[in-house]
């Protein structure tokens, strides 16, 4: 039985649309500065309530951004579109990639290939995620990122979710040696509006989402915007709905030819902004660090390793220990 033309037209859109890996939101995004006035307007409907807003009529798109139906039209068509029927159905893929699971990936595995072994094949994928996710940071905004987090006038929040809270803390571990005012909201969602008593207007929330996005993680960081402070979310490249709202995103590729999506870009990326941070406070992160140094002498922290050089204790005549 032959398919309806028009089943056919809608195969061939989705189907085209699918290669595109990076996000429409990341398009738009780019463009942003660079359009004209009353697309900078469309632009900014779409992101402040993405992907939903481009998946209304031409004519409600329009009546949200204050514009025309042409307007929006002529920005479709500016990021690389045929049609506005084409523009959705990316923009359906891109929600359906957001939403998968594990078990939904289970039904790509045979076509995954089989060059080389599986260590090699994840490995390769985790080395590209990494060199992908650092070039996706535009200078002028890895400068902006580093310089809020290193600010000593800001309080730092650090937040993840079910399985980025670890990143977080991981995080949350390296800023408090170098400079002070840093907190990790721990597990544990039932206390997260304590935290929330101490965000200032100004101060910082790092935080990490990736697909299957958290409703609590959200809403902690929309209240957090709330009150004025400035977002900053480390996501994959399909973007938690968090991007709407904050401040700067950073897109991490995660997926490997696994079922589950590696983490390992968002620990890159942690390292990557770290490094940053160092730069920018210079000598005063490495006071902290001397200060924390000798604070650290009297716990006996170091490796056994570092003891190794030691000389052994000599017992005496008597059957005691010589020091």
């Amino acid at each position: 039985m032959r398919r309806p033309a028009s089943a056919l037209r809608a195969a061939r859109r989705i189907a085209a649309a699918r290669p595109a890996r990076e996000p429409i939101s990341e398009r738009v995004r780019r463009r942003l500065e660079t359009s004209a006035a009353a697309e900078r307007r469309v632009a900014r409907a779409l992101l402040g309530d993405y992907p939903v807003a481009g998946l209304e009529t031409v004519a409600r798109f329009a009546a949200r951004a204050g514009t025309s139906g042409p307007t929006i039209l002529r920005f479709v068509k500016r990021l690389g579109f045929e049609s506005y029927a084409a523009f959705q159905d990316a923009l359906r893929v891109e929600i359906q990639e957001r939403m998968q699971g594990p078990l939904a990936r289970y039904a790509s595995l045979p076509g995954w290939g089989r060059q080389g072994t599986i260590h090699e094949r994840v490995g390769l994928a985790i080395c590209r995620n990494i060199e992908r996710g650092v070039r996706t940071i535009a200078p002028q905004d890895y400068a902006e990122i580093t310089r809020l987090i290193a600010d000593p006038r800001r309080s730092v929040f650090c937040l993840g979710g079910r399985f980025t809270q670890m990143i977080a803390a991981y995080l949350h571990h390296y800023l408090r040696e170098i400079r002070p005012g840093i907190r990790l909201v721990r597990e544990g969602n039932a206390a997260w509006a304590d935290y929330l008593l101490d965000v200032k207007a100004g101060d910082v929330l790092i935080v990490f989402d990736f697909r299957r996005y958290q409703r609590d993680v959200l809403e902690f960081a929309r209240a957090a915007a709330a009150q004025d402070a400035v977002v900053l979310l480390i996501t994959d490249i399909w973007n938690s709905p968090i991007a709407a709202f904050a401040s700067h995103v950073i897109a991490c590729p995660v997926e490997v030819p696994t079922a589950f999506d590696s983490g390992v870009g968002g620990l890159a990326m942690v390292e990557v902004l770290i490094a940053g941070v160092v730069e920018r406070l210079g000598t005063r992160s490495r006071r902290r660090i001397e200060t924390l140094e000798r604070l650290r002498a009297p716990f006996h922290l170091e490796s056994t390793l570092a003891e190794a050089g030691r000389k052994p204790v000599k017992s005496n005549r008597r059957g005691g220990q010589r020091p």
